[in-house]
């Protein structure tokens, strides 16, 4: 089965961009929307000691409960930002709800940013899985008009040795090879199972009111954010750097917080694995080939500018 049985709302609309205009990572200051003057911008720094617990209940309403996320046909492509995989007509779509959800929210599409573009405590990840959801029942323009049109689940991933680090990834490696280049056509369709990349504690995360990170930025996200990281191989992440997108990395400049809150579940405690300066740069040198580090070198040099600049001092 080929990409023509993608679900046309999401054929029809590419990454959820619905931008009129090129665009690159380079460029921020020049993206259309409201990317440059919205006020609940993502991604953002969250600092673990200043997000609420929610105790009683009042914005996380349960447990997160999905369904259908172990066996999900897909396509994968290179949109020329990054490597995604939509989601193709067929079975039941996977659907997610409870947590700070209001109502089910069906599966669209995921797709990888390197570095992560959330940060914990001022700490980048070398890798970040967005698995995109739309609110049940509505077309892809209705969402766009609704603070609540869009789930998205954002979980990290640490470079790791051993064999066992391999798994959350293992079925998607292979297909990279044929995607790399951005002009390279969709994959057929094949079975995945997404509960590899979801989270091995999917009740510990922070979730907060945000945006899409890319153009147009539209302030429609329920962000929830897992804040215990999956294990990758260097192997798997040279992979991804070594991915066409138009740099070396595709990943937005953390955002302001202004004012929002960001509420974090009863079974979060982010401290156990959160992410290092010399772990994430060694990451970074250790993963990066040769001919991949010559062109990403300056970009390694600019993270201080991404990771510890205005817009960290401007979340606290």
């Amino acid at each position: 089965m080929f990409a023509i049985f993608v679900l046309l709302f999401v054929a029809s609309l590419a990454d959820l961009t619905l931008q009129a205009e090129e665009w690159s990572y380079g460029e921020e200051n020049r993206w259309p929307g409201v990317c440059t003057v919205g006020r609940h911008q993502s991604p953002i720094n969250i600092m673990s000691q200043d997000t609420v617990l929610d105790m009683n209940q009042v914005h996380i309403r349960g447990p997160l409960i999905f369904r259908g996320y172990r066996n999900v046909e897909l396509v994968a492509s290179n949109n020329g930002h990054t490597l995604q995989w939509d989601a193709v007509r067929g079975d039941e779509a996977p659907i997610i709800s409870g947590g700070p959800l209001r109502g089910n929210y069906t599966f669209l599409q995921f797709h990888f940013h390197w570095l992560s573009e959330h940060a914990i405590d001022g700490m980048k990840y070398p890798l970040e899985v967005h698995l995109v959801h739309i609110k049940t029942g509505l077309t892809m323009e209705e969402a766009m008009e609704r603070s609540d049109g869009l789930a998205v689940i954002g979980v990290f991933f640490m470079v790791n040795r051993g064999y066992e680090s391999a798994y959350a990834l293992e079925q998607l490696t292979p297909v990279v090879p044929y995607i790399k280049n951005s002009h390279q056509n969709q994959t057929e369709s094949r079975k995945y199972d997404l509960g590899r990349i979801v989270s091995y504690e999917p009740q510990s995360y922070y979730t907060y009111k945000g945006s899409l990170t890319t153009p147009l930025c539209q302030e429609i996200v329920t962000w929830i954010v897992m804040d215990k990281p999956l294990f990758i191989t260097a192997d798997q992440y040279r992979l991804f750097t070594n991915v066409d997108v138009g740099g070396a990395f595709n990943y937005r400049s953390l955002q302001p917080l202004n004012n929002r809150v960001v509420y974090r579940s009863i079974a979060s405690c982010a401290s156990l694995l959160a992410p290092t300066l010399p772990g994430t740069l060694l990451s970074l040198i250790s993963c990066l080939s040769s001919n991949v580090f010559s062109k990403s070198f300056g970009a390694v040099w600019n993270i201080k500018q991404k990771l510890f600049g205005n817009s960290i001092k401007n979340n606290v």
